[in-house]
């Protein structure tokens, strides 16, 4: 059987298209062609209650510690959206790994997002998960929470904040409108029957469905009750579903993944769940006949078969129960297993396309350097042939020179290569007394003075440079790590170092009154004054143990090992997209990717390391250069030798 997958969550207005884009591309990627939207309802946003966010996030916080929670997919989308940036002193709550992803994708740090995982029955996606993982991660009283939610529903989410102690204020961001349906999207629904698999994510929602659809007095209503399947991911929209007399009701996991997974593993299931008939066996001829003339033997016989049919009717029917159990239990753990295996294949195709992209670039650079390298073994060749025979100008070698220069000039960007080949095609003209070639020797030496005009920079040297900053990366020192230099320790910062107690001894000695009192021992007071100074320098070396690095963000000393290692790879690919934009001579990519990387050497490296500081110079030299030059069109060059080519073969004639 084939379920057409009957999406019924609600409608948000055209300016919101995170969810429905990213819905429908889940869609689309799981292949699915029976797709019925059947919204219920509109949700219209509350801008007074939008402004009342931003007033309470700008105004000081009497806890530490500050935190808005989003019951819904669709209320942190509305807010979201209307804020426009997310505050970097705020967490952001969610109900579950779906509404995690969403806030991701809105621009939220993945570091201040409060989500449960689903793993366990301690982070559940729900409001009881999210109120667990608040309870461990912050203290009892110690935040300020903003509860951002539709109308009705989740009341005991807040209550149970303030019962740990916390200051929660609630916010209806949004309002429902119940959407009229026509006569035709009902005729479309019933007519789905048994095939429809309604994905219902509120309970709300399936009670106004259902009304809407009860007011239709269709006798089919009941036959969609009976068979369709419902999709829920909350045990109370499932005893809700169950409430209003629909029969099959599966809880899933929240999120569009779940139910292509499901649609998956139960696509075949319902075919293959075919009837069983059960069959009496034949009654043996030698049991009918072994006492023909006793009837009540007969009879007994008659009611032990009966008994018998009987018992085995209710044994198969308890059999096919438990077998029912058994595939459902399998259903649900292969449906988390595949959901899990579509999420590391979809991060595995992400990956495997980033790679390819590369490699393609890469493909494309060696290409590149492969022609560059057979044009100046063709240039160097023409250049010999020239030099070898310098007897007789040939308006075919200088032709060729220009066609090199062109291509240098058009295809590379070569401005050195071009001016070459010019000028060794004006060597080849001197000497020469026609009128034509001195015509092109003319025009030839007027475009080589406008290509010598232009800045010529020597770009694979520059490369190479950037090539060394790139391998260079994983040696470069970074805020975060001890090889980081400091500017100077604590003794340094709070007291000048103590004098030293031998030079005290020495010139308490100097000033002592008499040579035997000297030799014999210090009174006590320069004694004291001795181990006072002792005492300082001891402590001075103490203080010198500690460092002090000052740094802009103080968030960059807080980096893990495999963010430090996350962010040496994002370096280093954008110094090699910088590398390939710089050969292909694309100044707008270049000046985006060495921005990009410089904010990352400033903001995580030690910029006063002697590595870091040659990292800088080579990004600022390579800056400074000039792609996006306006290249001679060499048209007084082309013009002379045409007419040259022409007088050529007039003279032949």
């Amino acid at each position: 059987m084939t379920y057409t997958l009957v999406v019924c969550k609600p409608r948000l207005p055209e300016q919101y298209l995170t969810q429905r884009v990213e819905l429908k591309s889940a869609l689309d990627q799981a292949g699915h062609s029976n797709i019925l939207y059947f919204p219920v309802f509109e949700l219209i946003p509350d801008f007074s209650a939008m402004s009342e966010i931003g007033h309470w996030l700008k105004q000081e916080a009497p806890q530490p510690n500050r935190l808005v929670v989003f019951v819904s997919p669709s209320v942190l989308e509305i807010v979201l959206t209307h804020l426009g940036g997310w505050p970097s002193n705020v967490f952001c709550g969610v109900m579950g790994k779906q509404s995690a992803k969403l806030a991701l994708d809105l621009g939220v740090p993945q570091s201040q997002v409060i989500a449960p995982t689903g793993d366990g029955p301690d982070e559940s996606e729900d409001s009881d998960g999210l109120a667990r993982l608040l309870a461990k991660q912050f203290e009892a009283g110690t935040c300020d929470v903003l509860v951002c939610k539709g109308p009705r529903g989740r009341v005991e989410f807040p209550v149970k904040l303030e019962n740990m102690g916390h200051a929660v204020k609630v916010l209806e961001c949004y309002d429902r409108r119940v959407i009229e349906q026509s006569d035709l999207q009902s005729n479309c629904l019933f007519e789905l029957g048994a095939s429809a698999a309604l994905w219902v994510t509120s309970s709300e929602t399936i009670e106004v469905l259902d009304q809407q659809l009860a007011l239709k007095s269709d006798p089919r209503l009941t036959i969609l009750r009976e068979q369709s399947t419902v999709l829920t991911t909350h045990p109370r929209i499932a005893a809700k579903c169950r409430e209003l007399g629909y029969a099959h009701v599966v809880q899933i996991a929240t999120g569009i993944q779940s139910v292509n997974s499901w649609l998956k593993s139960n696509k075949k299931s319902m075919d293959n769940n075919k009837p069983i008939t059960a069959t009496l066996p034949p009654v043996s001829p030698s049991t009918a006949t072994a006492q023909p003339a006793s009837q009540w033997l007969g009879k007994a016989a008659f009611f032990i078969s009966v008994l018998s049919f009987v018992l085995i009717l209710l044994i198969a029917f308890a059999g096919k129960n438990q077998i029912e159990k058994t595939r459902m239990a399998f259903g649900e753990r292969i449906q988390k297993e595949s959901t899990t295996l579509d999420l590391v294949k979809e991060d595995f195709g992400k990956s495997s396309d980033l790679t390819k992209d590369l490699k393609t670039r890469f493909d494309l650079l060696e290409l590149a350097q492969k022609e560059e390298a057979s044009q100046r073994a063709s240039l160097e060749e023409v250049y010999n042939s020239l030099l070898a025979s310098r007897t007789e100008v040939s308006l075919s070698e200088v032709e060729q020179l220009i066609s090199i220069a062109k291509r240098q000039l058009y295809l590379l960007g070569n401005v050195k290569g071009a001016s070459i080949a010019l000028s060794q095609a004006i060597e080849l003209l001197e000497g020469t007394e026609k009128p034509s070639l001195l015509n092109l020797r003319t025009a030839l030496e007027k475009d080589l003075s406008e290509i010598n005009a232009l800045p010529t920079d020597d770009l694979l040297k520059l490369a190479i440079s950037l090539d060394s900053v790139v391998n260079s990366v994983e040696s470069l020192p970074m805020l975060s790590s001890v090889q980081a230099t400091t500017d100077q320790t604590l003794a340094e910062l709070t007291e000048e170092p103590a004098t030293n107690p031998a030079a005290a001894q020495t010139e308490s000695s100097a000033n002592g009154s008499a040579p035997s009192e000297t030799n014999s021992s210090f009174s006590f007071e320069q004694g004291w004054t001795v181990v006072k100074q002792v005492a300082k320098a001891v402590w001075y070396d103490i203080k010198s143990l500690v460092e002090v690095t000052k740094v802009n963000s103080p968030e960059v000393l807080l980096l893990s090992s495999r963010q430090e290692t996350d962010l040496r790879n994002t370096l280093r690919l954008s110094l090699l997209n910088a590398r390939i934009s710089l050969l292909s001579r694309q100044a707008t990519l270049l000046k985006s990717d060495l921005e990009r990387s410089a904010a990352l050497i400033n903001t995580y490296f030690d910029t006063q390391a002697l590595q870091v500081q040659r990292a800088q110079s080579v990004i600022n030299e390579i800056s400074e250069v000039q792609l996006d030059l306006v290249l001679p069109e060499l048209q007084a060059t082309t013009a002379a030798l045409r007419l040259a080519v022409a007088g050529q073969q007039g003279e032949r004639q």
